[in-house]
């Protein structure tokens, strides 16, 4: 929830600072640590134009994709299909696999 309300805040302040906008708009994918779990939870926040806008976030779509690409351990454990929860050594490989998607639909 804490990093769901960290991206939201982000993309409110590049939107209202000009650096965001139009064509220079960008999905955002933050990443944390579990060190007693050896996992990381994974939020991707979609950026809409307009504060208060909704947008059809994809990256539920897109982690599950990806995870499924993959034989590693990951766990959709949220109520937000935009979180995930990945095995520490399968992280970087799942972030480039993601981007890999993201590209291709």
């Amino acid at each position: 929830l804490a990093l769901t309300k960290l991206a939201h805040f982000l993309m409110d302040m590049h939107r209202e600072n000009g650096k965001w906008v139009g064509l220079k708009s960008r999905p955002l994918v933050l990443l944390a640590e579990k060190p007693r779990t050896g996992t990381y939870l994974v939020v991707g926040y979609e950026y809409a134009e307009k504060a208060g806008n909704v947008l059809r976030n994809r990256f539920g779509q897109n982690f599950e994709l990806a995870a499924k690409t993959m034989k590693g351990t990951f766990r959709f454990d949220s109520f937000d299909t935009n979180v995930i929860e990945v095995n520490g050594k399968d992280v970087q490989r799942f972030i480039e696999q993601l981007h890999y998607m993201m590209e291709t639909v």
